[in-house]
């Protein structure tokens, strides 16, 4: 199989260690050297190709190509957020098997995944895509404050701003470069309590799931660093609130297509 960016970030090199445990056979593609792989690494992997980046998808086919001619591959795989749709993207051309196109799209997008689950009837807060500020006023005139503005695509809370008011959401729009035209995700602000529902699904069924607590709430985390975030995991998957969770898990799998995958959803 071949796994993207085996080296970094650090983290990324225990993949590689579990995949081999386990008898893969590991060929990594990255942007690094190989000399600057640690020899423990390098013991992992059956070959490595350096490209110029791995989200070039010219660059990542070609090496997968390259790989192709000399063995079969069974799977592509990526863990950063960042390399899951040129994965997917190049996953369909080189006829690999796993996660599609349209499924790392969806995954990645806050707009189109909340616009996908909304019509299969999952509630999400209202939302949607826009490029300038006033299309921001807008949909604060319709919806109210206090409202969110976030990257399409990003991890965690990064790049997430909360409005309250419209001098906020000026200050918001400058901050996130809406107001320089950027595309960015809008959405109205629900207080509450955040966990995660978290799944190893198989062919669409869900194999493995476990329910986590998070405090505090990501976004108050992320703002005030001398808190350390804690993550309780909860072993009552059976009691009533936690059944509805589940059940909701299972319509987002459904809806977005998610076939064999981890998946972490708050």
């Amino acid at each position: 199989m071949l796994f993207i960016e085996p080296a970094f970030p650090a983290n990324q090199r225990e993949f590689a260690r579990a995949l081999a445990s386990i008898g893969a056979h590991v060929l990594g593609i990255g942007e690094r050297p190989y000399d600057w792989i640690d020899d423990e690494a390098k013991g992992w992997l059956g070959g490595y190709q350096q490209i110029a980046s791995v989200t070039d998808e010219s660059a990542l086919e070609w090496a997968v190509r390259n790989a192709q001619s000399r063995m079969w591959i069974d799977r592509l795989e990526a863990t950063v957020e960042a390399h899951i749709l040129p994965a997917a993207h190049v996953r369909e051309r080189c006829t690999i098997p796993g996660i599609s196109a349209r499924t790392a799209y969806l995954c990645r997008d806050k707009v189109a995944m909340k616009e996908v689950l909304r019509h299969a009837g999952v509630p999400t807060s209202t939302s949607a895509g826009v490029s300038s500020t006033p299309e921001a006023r807008d949909f604060t005139d319709a919806v109210g404050f206090p409202v969110i503005i976030k990257p399409r695509a990003a991890a965690g809370a990064l790049g997430t701003f909360c409005a309250g008011n419209p001098e906020e959401l000026e200050a918001a729009a400058r901050a996130s470069g809406l107001a320089d035209g950027a595309t960015v995700a809008i959405e109205e602000f629900i207080e509450g309590h955040e966990g995660f529902y978290d799944t190893l699904t198989i062919e669409g069924r869900i194999a493995h799931d476990f329910i986590s607590h998070y405090f505090p709430n990501v976004l108050e985390a992320m703002r005030a660093r001398w808190i350390s975030p804690q993550i309780i995991a909860t072993n009552r998957m059976d009691a009533l609130a936690y059944a509805e969770v589940k059940e909701m898990g299972r319509q987002v799998v459904k809806s977005l297509g998610i076939g064999t995958a981890a998946t972490h959803m708050e």
